[in-house]
């Protein structure tokens, strides 16, 4: 009598059931992978965001200009004012304009408004949102780290920002003026 080869039904459910687990294990690797590249994503997305916002304060405290007609910097209900010059044009020519620039928490966005002396309207853009806290300090060498600036005053040596905002709890940068320096 001849004997044919083959699995029986035992082996075949014990194959089965092996292939299964390794299916649902990878399954559940391949699902948490994908959970966590979303969130890395995300925060990589909201570190530009904030870094992107920082550029464009930083650019433009570092050309805080100094005139007779207006202060330099202010500080009122929390809105940083500031008069900005010698930004630069596609030629990377200085212009010897100024523009009066703001940064104000408008529900929990922080805007920029700026404008020049021939635009009546000021250009708004957005820097960043879900800003839950936003403070500002002010360096001065003789009597440390303030909460106000006097108007009229030189500007100070640094300015220091501190906020709140999405996945960043108090985030400190501290600007060093040139003025100061």
């Amino acid at each position: 009598m001849t004997r044919q080869g083959g699995f029986t039904l035992l082996e075949l459910v014990i194959a089965l059931a092996i292939f299964s687990l390794l299916s649902l294990g990878s399954w559940r690797l391949y699902e948490g992978l994908s959970r966590v590249q979303a969130q890395v994503l995300g925060h990589g997305q909201a570190l530009r965001s904030l870094q992107r916002a920082f550029a464009v304060l930083e650019r433009d405290l570092m050309q805080v200009g100094v005139s007779r007609d207006s202060p330099a910097l202010s500080l009122r209900e929390g809105a940083l004012s500031l008069q900005r010059g010698n930004w630069r044009n596609p030629l990377d020519q200085p212009r010897s304009e100024r523009q009066e620039v703001s940064y104000r928490l408008e529900a929990h966005d922080l805007w920029r408004h700026s404008r020049s002396p021939e635009r009546v309207v000021p250009h708004k853009q957005r820097l960043l949102g879900d800003v839950r806290g936003l403070r500002w300090r002010f360096h001065d060498p003789k009597a440390g780290w303030r909460d106000d600036w006097p108007t009229g005053a030189k500007p100070p040596r640094a300015v220091e920002v501190t906020l709140s905002t999405g996945r960043f709890d108090r985030i400190r940068r501290v600007i060093l003026l040139p003025e100061g320096a």
